[in-house]
């Protein structure tokens, strides 16, 4: 246990405390009334931040190539919860997304997003070619994440189906495709853009309407994305101080501890705040990044920058939906926005990440991991 403790990549885990820190002091804030305390989601969020840990070190603590040889179960076993969640999931909001165990309700598709990441870099690792990628090699990785985009688009969260999309990219990136099947595969994307119009619903049609123009529905689903620029632009360059926030006290701002965290903090901490939150966020998509490069081992490799384009696309997509840049489409802020399910799989990706680190980056062999210099 020494011997492990004394190679944790510790500036990963220094910077998830530092987010962690900020999300919880951000809840407080952003779930209290005005004059009174926002505790009972605080402590929530508490317990989610240190139950998260406790999954980091569980992952981190794996033998080497554990993670590896057991994607495939992991992948099978978010399936089987994705199909359990269409057949007797909770309802909320007119989505069925939720599994309920007593009090505790977690979305499985939160944990499909790494499932697929762990499966891809297990693929792509075995089908790697000095001369790129091509078309033959992409198609079953494409078929790989097509079965949980539909389960989870069923649901309908189209939101986080797309994540896996935007996964998949990430990962050929690292995984080195050729540029080709790049140039193929966006402009069948963009012709295809248009017909999703046809097969999305009523709600998710508003939501690129209300993107597109907020003013049209100022007070009905435009209301989320106008009262949000108002709390971020009202923040100023320093803010109003901590806990002195209006949008939030006040509920003017929807889901102002989930979503909309970001907006939550920035009118509080201001325009310097907001950098060095996002300065945070550069930081761990920098260290995954680097620990992606540094790897010798390409399953460790196409991991590390698989999982840290996860990171990097609910950050930029959340901010974005936060500033009026991106339709809202409920993905959370890691760390930052309050929720279990989010929680407990952004710290089993760092956990991962760790992992990789100890177990891959000082050492060949064991674990199967196939070497760059084979």
């Amino acid at each position: 246990m020494r011997g492990k403790m004394s190679r944790m990549d510790w500036p990963l885990l220094s910077i998830a405390l530092c987010l962690c820190a900020v999300g919880l002091i951000n809840v407080y804030s952003g779930t209290r009334v005005l004059g009174g305390p926002g505790l009972p989601l605080f402590v929530k969020q508490l317990v989610w931040i240190l139950m998260g840990f406790l999954v980091f070190f569980f992952f981190y603590l794996m033998g080497d190539g554990f993670i590896e040889d057991t994607a495939w179960y992991l992948f099978g076993a978010v399936l089987l919860l994705l199909v359990v969640v269409l057949l007797g999931g909770k309802v909320r909001g007119g989505a069925q997304r939720w599994i309920s165990m007593g009090g505790f309700n977690f979305q499985p598709s939160e944990f499909a997003k790494v499932a697929i990441v762990l499966i891809l870099a297990k693929y792509f690792a075995r089908r790697y070619e000095y001369g790129g990628l091509g078309f033959s090699d992409i198609l079953p990785a494409v078929g790989i994440v097509a079965v949980p985009f539909v389960l989870v688009a069923l649901q309908p969260d189209l939101g986080t189906a797309g994540i896996f999309l935007i996964i998949l990219a990430g990962m050929m990136v690292v995984s080195c495709v050729r540029g080709k099947v790049f140039a193929v595969l966006a402009v069948a994307g963009a012709a295809g853009i248009p017909g999703l119009w046809f097969v999305m619903k009523d709600y998710q049609r508003q939501r690129v309407l209300t993107f597109l123009d907020p003013e049209l529905d100022p007070m009905g689903r435009g209301y989320h994305v106008i009262q949000s620029k108002i709390a971020v632009g009202s923040g100023g360059i320093f803010g109003k101080g901590y806990l002195k926030g209006t949008q939030g006290a006040l509920r003017f701002l929807p889901e102002q501890h989930t979503d909309f965290a970001f907006a939550v903090f920035s009118e509080e901490w201001g325009f310097i705040g907001s950098i060095v939150l996002l300065a945070l966020f550069v930081s761990l998509i920098y260290r995954g990044f680097l620990l992606a490069s540094l790897s010798q081992d390409r399953y460790a490799s196409f991991a590390c920058g698989g999982l840290t384009a996860y990171f990097l696309a609910h950050v930029l997509i959340n901010i974005s939906m936060v500033c009026g840049l991106f339709p809202v489409v409920g993905i959370p802020l890691p760390f930052v926005s309050y929720g279990g399910s989010s929680m407990l799989t952004n710290m089993m990706a760092l956990g991962i990440l760790a992992n990789l680190a100890r177990t891959r980056f000082t050492f060949q062999g064991g674990g199967g991991g196939d070497s760059l210099e084979s």
